[in-house]
């Protein structure tokens, strides 16, 4: 009996040595779904409203359809989409002039197509004749892995390299479950680039490398510089398989359709938890409530704490898990009912809330360039106002560019600042806002005096276009 055990045992094994794929069978089936994506970044100029200084940049692709979907790393395009996404730069433009060289050297022009923020990935497509078909690689789930498997990567090194393939062989040392599932891998030399693809030992693609985090500033780090960490962050197939199936569209995002609670939190830590006998380890306190968002609505209070949504415990210590609270609220559909439980004043409160699609971004405004003046308008939405603390009925249009040598900007004007009256004539909207500067563009005036809101203080700046 226990001869045919180990004989099984034996087979057991045996076949799983099979069924691993050779290292250069996997880099071979792989090599010609990878791709180099190029793009030129366009950075707002201080030296002409309306135009960018471009920047080439280079990113990881990989193909993931074979009519030619390619998806990149989401930091392509830096300016946030939606107001549930933070970072992003105001100063950024849509980044234009996207192609796709595969690894047999053809080229392809393509387009961007949208990004998710929370996946952290964005889509682009090739334009290539129709009859066209490209290798491309299909990812798989995730849930059997675990510690200790191998796994392969495959990425692109950096342009002194000739964005020549690295293929290399690891093993998952971590899987971090909370605040959203990935795996490590320890003691790992720095990625060289955001994308780049993770495949297990049968050949299967499993996930993509990140980033430890994105650096949205004019400072930006090389594309295929080290990350300055000691281990790898891999984002398993889960986060973006559905993604795949049906890409964001940047249109689409016109309209939000991303749930938000309306709140700005922090962590219960065991500190707060023993000076405030809340009866649970962990959860989430309100330390601001949005006007007319849906916890406003459910009348939450600041300083209420949330102890859990439906059936899922917020065990939440730390401010770096606060995440979790984010990307369970993501999870529910716009308009769905939640119930949350609640510590308040020493009692548990139970509180229906209906959560709403989350307000649109700056970074989706409508514009309006003003190069005579030297600057450029927006729409005022509701992340300025929130972000800014103010009422929300306040009048005015957004200056999100100015060129520092225009009347305007020697006249003082800032990006951020609001402007509320021109030459006395009140802005309540954007609409409005265009309507008054036009007048004053076809007319003949030439200086003009703005009221503009600038951190909550009035002041004047004089636009003298006689210079």
């Amino acid at each position: 009996m226990k001869s045919l055990i180990s004989i099984i045992l034996i087979g057991i094994l045996f076949s799983e040595i099979l069924y691993s794929a050779p290292p250069k069978e996997i880099y071979l089936s792989a090599r010609n779904s990878i791709c180099l994506v190029s793009f030129y970044q366009n950075m707002a100029s201080d030296s002409k409203i309306g135009s960018f200084d471009k920047i080439k940049k280079y990113r990881i692709g990989i193909l993931v359809r074979p009519e030619g979907l390619v998806m990149v790393s989401n930091d392509v395009y830096p300016v946030s989409l939606d107001f549930v996404s933070s970072g992003g730069s105001l100063l950024s433009g849509i980044p234009t002039e996207f192609k796709v060289k595969m690894a047999d050297g053809q080229e392809y022009p393509a387009h961007f197509l949208g990004k998710d923020d929370q996946a952290r990935v964005a889509f682009i497509k090739m334009h290539s004749p129709r009859d066209d078909i490209h290798p491309f690689i299909e990812f798989v789930p995730t849930l059997n892995v675990e510690i200790t498997d191998s796994i392969y990567t495959l990425e692109l090194l950096a342009q002194n390299y000739n964005f020549s393939p690295l293929f290399t062989g690891h093993q998952i040392n971590a899987i971090v479950e909370s605040p959203q599932r990935k795996f490590l891998v320890n003691n790992f030399s720095p990625a060289l680039s955001a994308g780049g693809l993770v495949l297990n030992r049968h050949g299967q693609a499993i996930g993509v490398m990140l980033t430890q985090a994105f650096d949205f500033t004019f400072m930006q780090p090389g594309d295929f510089e080290d990350f300055q960490k000691s281990y790898l962050e891999i984002a398993p197939s889960e986060w973006f398989m559905d993604l795949i199936k049906d890409p964001p569209n940047l249109q689409e995002n016109q309209l939000s359709q991303k749930s938000w609670l309306g709140i700005q939190m922090q962590a219960l830590t065991p500190e707060l938890k023993e000076y405030l006998k809340v009866p649970q380890d962990g959860g989430i306190i309100i330390n601001q409530v949005f006007p007319e968002s849906p916890a406003a609505k459910a009348k939450l209070k600041i300083g209420d704490i949330i102890l859990a949504i439906d059936d899922s415990t917020l065990l939440i210590k730390e401010d770096e898990q606060t995440a979790q609270l984010r990307n369970l609220i993501l999870s529910y559909p716009p308009q769905e009912e939640i119930q949350l439980k609640i510590f308040r004043e020493g009692k548990i409160l139970q509180k229906k809330v209906k959560l709403t699609s989350a307000p649109k971004a700056i970074g989706l405004a409508e514009s309006f360039p003003v190069p005579e003046w030297g600057f450029e308008i927006r729409e005022l939405t509701r992340d300025i106002v929130y972000r800014d603390n103010l009422p929300l009925n306040t009048p005015g249009v957004f200056v999100y560019q100015v060129d520092r040598a225009s009347p305007a900007g020697i006249g003082g004007l800032q990006i951020g600042d609001i402007i509320q009256e021109i030459d006395g004539r009140e802005i309540n909207d954007f609409t409005n806002g265009k309507e008054i500067i036009s007048a004053h563009l076809s007319g003949t005036r030439q200086m003009h005096l703005l009221k503009v809101l600038s951190n909550h203080h009035t002041r004047f700046v004089f636009v003298d276009l006689r210079k």
